[in-house]
This record gives C-alpha cells, structure tokens and sequence, in this order.
C-alpha cells in the first residue's frame, strides 16, 4: 500500500516549517524512528532551500511538494512554479549535495521542457533495529 500527499505553498522561506512538519507527520505514520524523521526534516528543508536560492532576491511563485510513502520507502519530489531561475554557485550546490548525502539514501534534480526544475529525494525506512 502506498500513499501520496502534495503541498502547495508560497515560494517563503518563512514557510518551509510547514514542509519540514509534513514530512515528520508522514514519516510517523510510516514508522519512521525518531532519528530518520529529524533526517527527513532536514533533507526537506535543505531540498527547497536549493530551490528557493535559485531565484532571483525576492522568491516568488509557489513550491510544490509531494510527499509519496510505502510501509519501506518515501520520496519526495520537490518544484518551484512561476519563478525565474538564477544558476545556482557550484560550491553551494557541492555542500547542498553533500549534506543530502549523509542525510537520505538518494537524490536528484530533473527538468522537464516547460517545467522547470525539480529535485527529488528518497530514503528508506530501517526495518531492523540495533540490540
């Protein structure tokens, strides 16, 4: 069984709190232990802080997220409507990498014609517990 919630919300840093409480709700409900929610937490909010520096001073346009979960797995898809895009430094972009490294199983970005860009994270529930 596997569900599928989406959340859209204006493109304000101020509001990345409601993204990072949907991921912990969800990763709650399934099972997730403490320390891979507080992981979660923190890949979503390092995942739509990419997007949001990848416009121009002022965000605007809304983020969208959608949050799709099994009893073992979560991925995350994660994109910016109706902004402009400003590239993003190679060196944020490398620590950006890094920090969703040690925090998810696997990421990525994808752009599709007309779209825009979009970043994707996955991580996957432990099943055995440490004695």
């Amino acid at each position: 069984m596997s569900d599928v919630v989406e959340l859209a919300i204006p493109a304000k840093a101020e509001l990345l709190s409601l993204a990072r409480m949907t991921v912990a709700a969800i990763a709650a409900r399934a099972n997730f232990d403490f320390e891979e929610i507080e992981d979660l937490r923190l890949a979503i909010d390092e995942l739509c802080s990419r997007l949001l520096h990848q416009t121009g001073s002022e965000p605007a346009g809304t983020l969208r997220l959608r949050y799709h979960w099994s009893t073992e797995e979560l991925e995350v898809t994660c994109r910016l409507d109706g902004a402009e895009r400003a590239q993003v430094d190679a060196g944020d972009r490398d620590l950006s990498d890094r920090i969703l490294e040690a925090l998810v199983d696997a990421h990525g970005d994808e752009s599709s014609d007309g779209a825009g860009a979009h970043y994707w994270l996955r991580k996957r529930r432990r099943t055995a517990k440490p004695a």
